[in-house]
């Protein structure tokens, strides 16, 4: 399985955004020197809490100019937000001057109060998704794209310039948080992102949607990459871990349920909420377990990790990262299948 690391740039308020994206590259550029597969950053407006990239390419370009090999990922682009031809030609641009690294995850939505505010509704959010979808893999296949008229002018067809270095199957992600956006993702033979909010039952019911709309396509694709996204506090003991852990789990919980993102828990012990809000913590030895145990109920590829979390010192966010790779990554190695 390889390892990924995912930022929300969220901060407690009154933390300047500067001092957020400095911790936030650097901890980019020490995943980069230590392994990691990819560094995704999720796109948020509006809430400090939630995260300060509503741009994320723009980010995510600066980080490209500090590494060297470390893949970087939209987590996601919400595909409604934005005019199709304009995401078309922002993806592109961004993936020539990552030298082809981009790792571009794509939404059928958003948040439900951002989604408000840019005006977009739930309803037929998946058709608007696979829509989506057709259109940028034409755009970025090197395809002519049908502009829309404007003021009863004629239609035409343009090309994206610059395209992209990458093809679409290797570029694109898809968000599958319903059976509906794992149904389009498998149709069109996309990789997997699953969200960090479901529970492991849910999203494997989405990844068995997932696999028979792939293995329903017409004509043979290369092997596809799956996700999931755990929020990780980890430290060489355990018990020290666990007390690290606890406040933050707690405040999350307490954050999430709030908002509505989680329904609360009848008994919201410290296991449940953990289960219910995909929380690894612990030891080396206990954070390999929990995740060896979420990569074979969903059949990953990846694991993000989720480590910058408010409550969490930024030494101890670097340090996490480096015992993640350093002690996990060889257990994980261990338990895998022979031939896995």
């Amino acid at each position: 399985m390889h390892l990924a690391v995912l930022h929300h740039l969220e901060s407690a308020e009154g933390v300047p955004a500067t001092a957020v994206y400095d911790e936030v590259l650097e901890q980019i550029r020490v995943a980069d020197d230590l392994g990691y597969d990819i560094a995704w950053v999720a796109e948020h407006h509006f809430s400090a809490a939630k995260g300060r990239a509503p741009a994320p390419l723009l980010f995510l370009v600066q980080a490209a100019a500090q590494t060297r090999r470390i893949r970087l990922g939209t987590a996601v682009l919400p595909a409604p937000f934005y005019q199709p031809l304009r995401l078309a030609e922002n993806v592109a641009m961004a993936d020539v001057l990552m030298g082809g690294r981009l790792a571009a995850g794509i939404s059928s939505s958003g948040v439900p109060d951002e989604m408000r505010v840019f005006g977009v509704a739930q309803e037929g959010k998946h058709d608007r998704l696979r829509e989506a979808l057709l259109f940028l893999n034409r755009a970025w296949s090197g395809e002519p794209v049908l502009a829309p008229p404007v003021d009863g002018d004629e239609a035409r067809f343009v090309s994206i310039v610059p395209a992209p270095l990458q093809r679409p199957e290797a570029m694109v992600w898809v968000a599958a948080s319903t059976h509906g956006a794992a149904q389009v993702a498998g149709e069109l033979g996309h990789h997997l992102l699953l969200p960090s909010l479901r529970p492991v039952e849910s999203s494997a019911e989405h990844v068995v949607t997932y696999r028979a709309a792939l293995a329903a396509r017409a004509g043979s694709c290369p092997p596809r990459l799956s996700q999931n996204t755990v929020h990780l506090v980890l430290h060489e003991d355990h018990a020290t871990a666990m007390r690290m852990a606890e406040p933050v789990i707690r405040a999350y919980y307490r954050r999430y349920t709030s908002s509505g993102a989680v329904q609360p828990l009848p008994d919201p012990t410290l296991p449940a909420i953990m289960a219910r809000i995909n929380f690894v913590a612990g030891g080396p030895e206990a954070v390999a377990e929990q995740i060896d145990r979420i990569g074979r109920a969903l059949d990953l590829t990846h694991i993000a990790f989720q480590a910058r979390l408010i409550g969490v010192e930024h030494r101890d966010v670097l340090h996490g990262l480096e015992l993640a790779m350093g002690r996990v990554a060889p257990l994980l190695q261990a338990a895998a299948p022979a031939g896995g």
